[in-house]
C-alpha cells in the first residue's frame, strides 16, 4: 500500500471517528432537549385539563372521559384513590405513581398536582415516545449517509493533497534511480537548496551521494595502483622463470634467478600484506596494555641489524605503557624507521619515545633530503611515492598504513618538514586518564634513557 493510500485512509478514518464522537455528543443533547421539550409540552397542558373538569360534574363511575387533549396525549385524573377523569386510551400504569416527569411503559409520563373545586387531586398524563424517538431516528438516518459521505470526501481530497505533497518525492526518486543507472552520483537532485522537509532530504541524498562518488573514485585508483604495483613483479618473475626455461643455464645463474624471482615473491607479499593490513576492521583490534618504548627500541635494534651504516639514535622518557595492538604497532614502527632509511639516503635518524599525562608521543626523524611541502599532505595517500624517493623498492603503502594504524588507535600523526633537511614525523596515542592513586604510574615511570 503507498503512502497516498495509507494517508488517504487514515485522514478519512480520522474524520469518521471525529464525526462519530460529535455526532454521539449531538445525539446526546438532542435527546435531552427533545425529553425537556414533552416535559414542558405536558406540564403546558394542565391548564387546559384543569379548565374542562372545573367545568364538568365528576363522577367514580364511570369516570368522566377528557376530551380537549391533543391525540396523542393521554390523561388520567385521581381524586380520593379514585378515578375520576380519564381518556380512552390511556396506558395500563399504576394508579398511584411518584410525582415527577419519567418515561413509563412506552410513554413519557408526568405526574403533577392538581386542584379541582378546592378538592386536591392528581394528574397522570402521558404520550408516546415518538414525540422523542422519531426526530431521533431521523438523526440517526442523516447521520448513516452523513458519516460515509464525509470519510469519503475527506478520503479523495487527502488523496489528491498527498499525490501533491508526494509529486516532489517522486521526482527525487526518478532522479536516483537514474544517478545509480548513469553512475554519475555528482548529478544535482531536483529540491536540493528547499528550506522544507524535502528539501533537506535532497540535501542529505546528495551528500551522501557525493561521498559514495569520492569513495568509489578511490577505491577504483587505488585498485588500479594495486594491480599495477602487482603486475609488475609478476612479469618480472614470468620472464625470470621463461629465462631460465628457454635456455640452457648454469647452476649459479639458476641461483640468481630463483633469487630474484624470490625476492619478486617477497615483494609481491609485502604488498598483498599491506592491502590487508589497509583493509583490516576495528574488531580485529586487540587492545592491551604495550609499552610503546619496549617496542620502538626492539624495533631500532633490527634496523640497526639490517643497517649498520645508518646511525639510528634512541630515547625515552617517562611512562609509554598505552592500551594498543602490539602487532600494529610493531608494524607501524617497522614502516616508519624504513621509510626514513629507505629515503633518507642514509642520514642520521632519531627515534624518540616519551609519556604526558594523556597521551604518548612517538617521533621518528631523518637528516635526509626531505619533502616538499606540498607533498606533506598526500604522504598518507595510498601508493603515492615523492619524485625523489621514486627509485626505491617501496609501493607507497608504508605510510598509508602508519595513518590507519593511528587511526584504529584513536590517535593523529604529523608530517613536518626539519632544518636545514629532512622529515620528522610525530604520532601522538591517547591511553585512559591516570586515576587519583598514581603510585604505580610513578613506579612505571622511566628515566631519560638514549641509545
Amino acid at each position: 500500500m503507498t503512502i497516498r493510500t495509507r494517508l488517504a485512509l487514515g485522514v478519512a478514518l480520522q474524520t469518521a471517528i471525529i464525526v462519530l464522537v460529535v455526532a454521539a455528543v449531538q445525539f446526546l443533547a438532542l435527546r435531552s432537549f427533545l425529553v425537556a421539550s414533552e416535559s414542558q409540552r405536558l406540564e403546558g397542558l394542565m391548564p387546559r385539563l384543569t379548565a374542562e373538569l372545573d367545568h364538568r360534574p365528576l363522577t367514580a363511575r364511570p369516570p368522566l372521559v377528557i376530551t380537549s387533549l391533543p391525540r396523542n396525549v393521554d390523561a388520567r385524573v385521581v381524586q380520593g384513590g379514585q378515578v375520576v377523569a380519564v381518556t380512552d386510551e390511556f396506558p395500563a400504569l399504576p394508579l398511584t405513581l411518584p410525582a415527577g416527569y419519567a418515561p413509563r411503559a412506552g410513554h413519557q409520563v408526568l405526574v403533577a398536582p392538581l386542584t379541582l373545586r378546592g378538592q386536591p387531586a392528581t394528574a397522570q398524563i402521558a404520550s408516546d415516545v415518538l414525540g422523542v424517538v422519531d426526530p431521533l431516528r431521523a438523526y440517526l438516518r442523516a447521520l448513516a449517509v452523513t458519516v460515509p459521505a464525509a470519510a469519503l470526501l475527506v478520503a479523495l481530497l487527502s488523496s489528491a493533497l498527498a499525490g501533491r505533497l508526494l509529486r516532489p518525492v517522486a521526482r527525487l526518486q526518478a532522479a536516483a534511480a537514474r544517478l545509480g543507472q548513469g553512475n554519475n552520483l555528482r548529478l544535482p537532485l531536483p529540491g536540493a537548496g528547499r528550506s522544507d522537509e524535502l528539501g533537506r532530504l535532497a540535501d542529505t541524498l546528495q551528500t551522501s551521494f557525493t561521498q559514495l562518488a569520492d569513495v568509489r573514485e578511490r577505491e577504483e585508483e587505488f585498485t588500479r595502483a594495486a594491480a599495477h604495483d602487482l603486475r609488475s613483479p609478476l612479469a618480472a618473475l614470468k620472464v625470470r622463470l621463461q629465462g631460465s626455461l628457454a635456455t640452457p643455464r648454469s647452476e649459479a645463474e639458476l641461483r640468481e634467478n630463483m633469487r630474484e624471482a624470490l625476492a619478486d615473491v617477497d615483494r609481491m607479499q609485502r604488498l598483498t600484506d599491506h592491502l590487508l593490513l589497509l583493509a583490516r576492521g576495528t574488531r580485529t583490534v586487540h587492545l592491551r596494555p604495550v609499552d610503546l618504548a619496549d617496542l620502538a627500541g626492539e624495533a631500532v635494534d633490527r634496523a640497526r641489524e639490517t643497517a649498520p651504516d645508518v646511525r639510528l639514535d634512541f630515547e625515552t622518557w617517562g611512562d609509554t605503557l598505552i592500551p594498543g595492538d602490539e602487532a600494529l604497532l610493531t608494524r607501524l614502527l617497522e614502516n616508519l624507521i624504513g621509510n626514513g632509511m629507505r629515503y633518507g639516503q642514509g642520514a642520521d635518524m632519531t627515534v624518540r619515545v616519551w609519556g604526558e599525562p594523556d597521551r604518548v608521543r612517538l617521533t621518528v626523524q631523518d637528516a635526509g633530503p626531505g619533502v616538499p611541502a606540498e607533498a606533506l599532505p598526500r604522504l598518507t595517500e595510498p601508493f603515492y611515492q615523492v619524485d625523489a624517493a621514486r627509485s626505491g623498492e617501496g609501493n607507497g603503502l608504508g605510510l598509508t598504513i602508519v595513518d590507519r594504524i593511528v587511526q584504529l588507535h584513536g590517535g593523529t600523526v604529523l608530517f613536518e618538514a626539519t632544518r636545514p633537511r629532512g622529515l620528522c614525523v610525530t604520532v601522538d596515542l591517547p591511553r585512559p586518564q591516570p586515576t587519583k592513586n598514581t603510585t604505580c604510574a610513578a613506579s612505571r615511570a622511566r628515566e631519560p634513557f638514549r641509545t
